[in-house]
């Protein structure tokens, strides 16, 4: 995805073109003022209090991603749980941040079960150490909490099966943190690959996951010294006289770097691959895949880690005869992470879930035809939807805005001016984080199960992201082609891929 400055400016106001004409023939049809929110996931202002939440899980995701991305006029957190003292001390500050005096309200709970006990709270946000979701998020449901659990859903697709099981045995709401739900970039990318008109027939996605964990091949980095999975997480003084044996870890190194021990995470698989996993996902309008091969190795790092440091996949989805691979590496950061969806018109570019680009396909001479002089600029016109969209075709394939070019990028491909949730300032740029707690507190706030939206990504559409990774790092350690069985993806079904193909 390595493009310049030219062709960055170009593939966006490409994009803007067509995503702003989906935007008005949408606002159009149904009427809608133009509010992100109400337009594409259907919530409006909360009716009463803000939803009262605890949290459970304090690290950089439960800091970065849940407290400072939430809306208090949604929700509200009054308590959170983490063992760790250096994630207390950060976790006050973001809620000082957040709160102002009043954040000295909001209770600290080293033992979890303590704040699942509060018969105030309504909602458990989970943002711990993948092997933990399952077992503190049916405890929450059981407690008569609704919950928000980080992805990947659980470490185990028997345990994911359980958690919504547990959903509808207590009656509570289940959604699961894969944030490109609510993404307003994404739902602008799913309007365009909708129009067949735009990109054609489309035949592969391809999905990557790249960085580079090695300081620029720095000595000594295959020891992990540069990974924030490994050795590069470094353990906070604060922590030092924490006893994290009575925790289940076999000490604080562990705990610090769960992420490297398939017992406690899943690796690449599970905490990059299954954001990609999800947007093809959402590309496909959520056909299964029908089979997984590929090749997973420990190839760089020797820093005792039990979970791939590189990985490709390919995925085969028959339905809409899409062949998609899926690549992550941990060496180098050349073409960063994102997906690529190509088509027989064109090429749709989502870079780093921040921007979109959109290229089309050189068209060949007609039959008999003349070009223009220099040969090299031929109006044509594309339709997208019911208006037009012109694009002037040079030999660069990535033309069509080009008159725009003395316009920044900011003004002329992005799409800023268009706010994120009602009452709050945000853009098209949000991550979703914010839109999916706001989601989910509206619907909490307007009949719990008896509304008829549910969360965007519940447990049930989780699932289908937890079988695909689990059963993606099952077929690398195998080293063979897996088929996708129908049960597995049905929370009713005991039927299991890690029952079907046992590893070690």
């Amino acid at each position: 995805m390595a493009l310049n400055s030219k062709q960055r400016q170009v593939g966006a106001d490409n994009f803007a073109d067509v995503s702003s004409m989906t935007r008005r023939q949408f606002l159009t049809a149904a009427g809608l003022a133009p509010t992100a929110a109400a337009m594409y996931w259907g919530y409006g202002k909360l009716k009463g209090e803000p939803v009262k939440a605890g949290i459970i899980g304090t690290g950089d995701q439960g800091n970065y991603a849940h407290l400072s991305q939430s809306n208090p006029d949604y929700i509200r957190f009054v308590a959170f749980s983490d063992i760790r003292p250096s994630s207390q001390k950060r976790t006050l500050k973001t809620l000082a941040d957040m709160y102002g005096p009043e954040a000295k309200d909001v209770k600290l709970y080293v033992d979890y079960k303590e704040m699942l006990a509060r018969p105030d709270i309504e909602l458990i946000v989970i943002a711990l150490p993948l092997h933990l979701h399952a077992k503190v998020a049916i405890e929450a449901m059981e407690a008569g909490k609704h919950v928000l659990c980080e992805k990947l859903m659980a470490r185990t697709v028997d345990e994911c099966k359980q958690m919504v099981r547990a959903a509808d045995k207590n009656r509570k709401l289940l959604a699961i943190g894969h944030q490109r739900h609510y993404s307003y970039l994404y739902a602008n990318a799913l309007s365009i690959i909708k129009q067949k008109n735009v990109l054609g027939d489309i035949r592969h996605i391809r999905a990557l996951w790249h960085r580079n964990s090695t300081s620029a091949g720095s000595p000594d980095a295959e020891k992990g010294l540069y990974d924030g999975w490994s050795l590069g997480r470094k353990i906070d003084p604060a922590d030092e006289g924490l006893d994290p044996t009575k925790y289940g870890y076999k000490s604080i190194e562990h705990l610090v770097r769960w992420r490297i021990d398939p017992m406690t995470g899943g690796g690449l698989m599970v905490e990059l691959g299954s954001h990609q996993l999800d947007a093809i996902s959402l590309f496909l309008d959520k056909e299964h895949p029908a089979s997984v091969q590929g090749c997973g190795v420990n190839s760089y790092f020797k820093d005792g880690r039990g979970v791939f440091d590189h990985v490709f996949l390919i995925y085969e989805f028959p339905k809409s005869q899409v062949i998609a691979t899926y690549s992550a590496i941990g060496t180098n950061s050349f073409d960063n992470y994102g997906e690529q969806v190509m088509g027989t018109k064109g090429t749709l570019i989502i870079d780093r879930e921040l921007d979109a680009f959109l290229y089309r396909e050189p068209e060949p001479k007609k039959p008999g035809g003349k070009e223009k002089p220099g040969g090299k600029d031929v109006r044509v016109t594309w339709y997208a939807g019911e208006g037009l969209v012109p694009w002037v075709e040079k030999d660069t394939r990535i033309t069509w805005a080009e008159n725009r070019m003395s316009r920044p990028t900011v003004e002329s491909g992005s799409t800023a001016a268009w706010g994120g949730s009602v009452g709050a300032e945000n853009t098209l740029i949000s991550r979703g984080y914010r839109e999916q707690q706001e989601h989910l507190c509206w619907i909490i706030r307007n009949g719990e199960l008896d509304c008829p939206q549910k969360p965007r990504c519940n447990g049930r559409v989780a699932l289908v992201d937890a079988v695909v990774a689990l059963t993606s790092n099952i077929a690398m350690s195998l080293g063979k082609k897996i088929e996708f069985k129908p049960e597995w993806f049905d929370p009713d079904s005991d039927s299991t891929p890690e029952k079907d193909y046992p590893v070690g």
